[in-house]
């Protein structure tokens, strides 16, 4: 199977949190990061297509990585993929760093 991904994925462990704009929030752990999204795995459940907000503390950075907006593109089991919409340009530049 062609892997379709344009970005190449760093595996990581970092805590991240999530919600809505219903503000529902969860929590769960970032396995894999790329420059246009990531894998995450939580015992909470999200429905495909699901619009998140996302936060992930980064080791030794005073504030976590702010993800504005992200699209649930795939989920299995308790792991689920998100899709990069929007960053702020200087969240883009801390990404781009932590991923080179």
């Amino acid at each position: 199977m062609k892997d379709r991904r344009r970005h190449s994925r760093v595996p990581v462990r970092y805590l991240g949190t999530f919600s809505t704009m219903q503000r529902a929030a969860g929590e769960g752990i970032v396995l894999d990061l790329s420059l246009g999204g990531c894998r995450v795995e939580s015992s909470r459940d999200v429905r495909l297509g699901t619009e998140l907000a996302l936060r992930i503390s980064v080791p030794n950075q005073v504030a976590p990585l702010a993800v504005d907006q992200a699209i649930v593109r795939w989920g299995h089991g308790h792991q689920f993929g998100l899709c990069f919409m929007s960053l702020r340009p200087e969240e883009h530049a801390r990404l781009r760093r932590l991923v080179a």
